[in-house]
């Protein structure tokens, strides 16, 4: 086992080891200063002259101990720069020769196979290879099989004199990629888009994922006094990047909405695209990399087109396809069964509904209600103009917020985060709750969780109750058309064998080239006799590329720009919802928390997929059961999920809830200041002091709610709930209890305010009331601007029913 190695490049890649423990790094090393060494906080392009990143192989001999690594470059050092056609960006496999005398490296993003001594770090051979080959194996023959990535083949080289390599012949694989999506990929790979053809659109995007770096490029000046400093910003995804835009925090490139930006806080500007030609919004992005990001400051050649930086027109516009194309990857934790976990509903309602802020900010707008459904993200930040980008994908991405600011290693200290941490620490530290967690790795990206599941039925598993109930579950998500249920393996009959390729329809496994079928039952008796070794593998149908995009479904209002409040949509007695949706076609499948139900669904106005201002219909067979919260998706068919959207059903009465409604609970040993509001307009504080909420009231006012203290609540309609609490003051004063509607109307929900009557000794008080209204983010709040006397409150709760519980 080897220790941490500490001081390798940014980027790390292939990793190779020799016999006497010396590790070799191939990777892309990021500048953090105009003499290029490595860091996390990178300068200006200008200062780096179009070296983003330095390609190298590190070595560190290992023995008892790692020692300080020794970096090999493979370009000369800025400010010199190699030669056209001699760089080797992104290098990425890595494999020693059999004597350890030679290192074989691929440079993906220049498509070579080059050689390198391992002592001096000199390049002894190159030879070109097919796009981005990311994988090497040396044979005993002198042939090194290199695997081309993206063009799905294989380059076979001959090895024999290391400076002086020949390919002997290629190997084209079998390739269902759409040809212009291919061919964007290539280009998105390809580090001849940069003036110095040392990195590519891949480098800082790896996979269309982050570098998880922040960079200071043409990131505009904000238009207010006193904005002088260029920003850093950090680096976005562009997986899902798709009806997303605009494509950047600042809210700039691919602007179809128009409004203000961080370079026009003040004025509005016009869109740069529209939002109804999607490659349009991409290609502004495109074009404005290729003329900033990956041109040389002051040295931007015009291509052929007249256009600054490399790439033709045609080319441009199929990298703009490519970027657009980008899947998301399918949720990790989200159950086999397609059924969202408590935990993870629970964090969908959390998100758009309860204000976890905490501090003076009573009304606050809650997380959903910037980043919004269906994707998470939004536009037009008032304010700053910045875009509100995608919580997809928090579970891999540890660097947040625009400039990294949660990432500063002085405030980690102070959180008490290590300098070693999982991703899930840091979005704690921005606020995010253990539900909202499950939320992010749950919540649907498009793909059953059924999809990629995988089952092997064997002797040793056919009885296993694992087995059977995964196999359950596959075989309902496949009746229910979420996934294709195939399997493939090997049936012994007789004294031969031979390849099974079956798919599961109408109850049993049917040969996919033939008519013979198999019950399940068949299955796992042939398995437990040993005549039959199969996988059965959750996969998609043939509907899930460019042209067939993720279904997108949303509360009524605008895809992109932020709003006061999330309204979902209610289900009407006629058992309807009304709501917005995009890309859905006709003969698409409708899905109530995971499950397949009989639906109809309809534009308000036009036709599938087009519908008139994206209003959608849906009419469901029957009322979900319970009452209460559910979720609702679409499915095209043969194609993706839309994402998960929240739905109410006020017909039959919801679950019961037990305990305290009071999300983070009504004792104030911690947590105050992160989830209860106040307004503090007539007092001088509102605290928790010796475990209680001291309510500090500088004078009395005609308005008691000068002096407030609420927190997010659910109620229902025709529920009936207790308000219970601990309440002293200084001497004979009186308060308020009640529940309302929060925000802008605060419509009283509770049949009027509770009048308390408070002296200095500690009495506990309860109110019950009927709610006459659901009102999904309500409030309990207490008001205190009656009297000048100080009040102490606490064992806040409001529970179901007509009695109190454990706060």
């Amino acid at each position: 086992q080897l220790d941490v190695i500490e001081g390798l490049g940014t980027l790390l890649y292939g990793i190779a080891v020799d016999s006497e423990h010396r590790v070799f790094v191939a990777q892309a090393d990021a500048r953090n200063d105009a003499n290029g060494r490595a860091g996390t906080l990178k300068h200006g392009l200008a200062e780096m002259e179009n070296r983003a990143f330095l390609n190298q192989v590190t070595r560190v001999s290992c023995q008892e101990s790692c020692d300080i690594p020794t970096r090999l470059d493979l370009e000369p050092l800025p400010p010199e720069h190699p030669a056209a056609g001699d760089a080797l960006a992104t290098p990425y496999a890595i494999e020693l020769s059999a004597d350890a005398q030679t290192l074989f490296v691929t440079a993906a993003g220049s498509n070579k196979l080059f050689t390198l001594n391992p002592e001096t770090g000199a390049v002894l051979g190159r030879v070109d290879t097919g796009s981005v080959p990311r994988g090497i194996a040396l044979t005993e023959d002198n042939e090194a099989f290199v695997l081309n990535a993206v063009d799905n083949s294989v380059t076979v080289v001959d090895v024999t004199r290391s400076d002086a390599m020949q390919v002997r012949r290629t190997i084209s694989l079998v390739d269902p990629s759409d040809p212009e999506i291919k061919a964007g990929r290539r280009l998105f790979n390809d580090a001849g888009m940069s003036t110095t053809g040392t990195f590519s659109c891949e480098s800082c995007h790896p996979d269309g994922h982050t570098d998880q770096l922040i960079w200071v490029l043409e990131t505009p000046i904000c238009d207010v006094d006193g904005c002088t400093q260029i920003p850093p910003r950090l680096t976005m995804p562009v997986r899902g990047a798709r009806d997303t835009g605009p494509y950047h925090w600042d809210g700039i490139p691919g602007d179809p909405f128009g409004g203000i930006n961080t370079a026009s806080i003040n004025v509005d500007v016009e869109p740069n695209c529209h939002e109804n030609d999607p490659e349009a919004c991409a290609r502004v992005l495109v074009d404005g990399s290729l003329a900033t990001t990956m041109c040389e400051v002051g040295n931007c050649a015009l291509n052929i087109d007249g256009q600054p930086g490399a790439f033709d027109d045609a080319e441009r516009q199929l990298l703009s396809r490519f970027v657009l194309s980008i899947p998301y990857p399918p949720a990790p934790e989200r159950s086999f069964d397609n059924v969202l976990s408590p935990a993870a509903q629970q964090g969908f309602f959390n998100f758009s509904f309860v204000n976890n802020a905490g501090g003076m900010a009573t009304g606050a707008q809650t997380c959903g209600d910037c980043h919004k459904m269906p994707y998470l993200v939004s536009t037009n930040t008032p304010g700053t103009g910045m875009d509100a980008p995608t919580w997809r994908g928090a579970y891999d991405r540890w660097m947040i917020l625009p400039q990294g600011r949660l990432n500063i290693i002085d405030l980690l200290n102070l959180a008490g985060v290590s300098d070693r941490f999982p991703e899930r620490d840091i979005w704690s530290l921005a606020g995010s709750t253990d539900e909202n967690w499950r939320m992010v790795l749950e919540g649907s990206t498009g793909y059953s969780g059924a999809f990629g599941r995988q089952l092997s039925l064997t002797s040793r598993t056919a009885d296993s109750s694992h087995t059977l109930s995964l196999l359950d579950a596959l075989e309902q998500q496949a009746g229910d058309e979420a996934i294709l249920l195939q399997a493939e393996g090997i049936l012994i009959d007789g004294e031969g064998r031979r390849f099974l390729a079956l798919e599961f329809a109408d109850g049993t496994y049917r040969e996919r080239d033939g008519t013979s079928y198999f019950e399940r039952s068949e299955l796992l008796d042939l398995a437990r006799d040993e005549r039959l070794v199969l996988t059965l593998t959750g996969r998609v149908g043939e509907k899930v590329g460019y042209d067939d995009p993720q279904p997108a479904v949303w509360p009524e209002g605008h895809i992109g720009l932020q709003t006061r409040n999330v309204d979902l949509p209610f289900l009407t007695d006629d058992r309807a919802l009304t709501f917005n949706a995009r890309h859905v076609t006709d003969g698409a499948l409708v899905f109530v928390d995971g499950k397949k139900v009989e639906a109809d669904i309809d534009c308000i106005a036009g036709s599938l997929p087009a519908c008139d201002d994206e209003l959608v219909r849906v009419v469901l067979g029957s009322v979900p059961q319970p009452g209460g919260l559910h979720f609702l998706q679409l499915k095209n068919d043969s194609g993706l999920f839309s994402n998960d959207m929240m739905f109410y059903v006020e017909q039959l009465a919801a679950p019961p809830r037990t305990g305290n409604l009071i999300e983070s609970g009504g004792t104030f040993s911690d947590g105050f200041d992160e989830h209860w509001n106040t307004v503090e307009l007539v007092s001088d504080s509102i605290s928790v002091v010796g475990g209680e909420v001291l309510v500090a009231v500088r004078e009395q006012s005609s308005d008691p709610w000068r002096a407030q203290l609420s927190h997010s609540v659910m109620v229902q309609q025709g529920q009936q709930y207790t308000i219970c609490y601990d309440a002293r003051a200084e001497g004979p004063r009186v308060m308020t209890a009640y529940v309302d509607t929060n925000l802008d109307e605060y419509g009283n929900l509770s049949g009027g305010q509770f009048r308390a009557d408070l002296t200095a000794s500690s009495q506990t008080f309860s109110h019950t009331f009927m709610a006459f209204a659901t009102d999904l983010r309500a409030r309990v709040a207490f008001d205190f601007a009656q009297s000048a006397l100080d009040v102490r409150i606490d064992n806040i709760g409001l529970y179901e029913g007509d009695s109190c519980g454990s706060p």
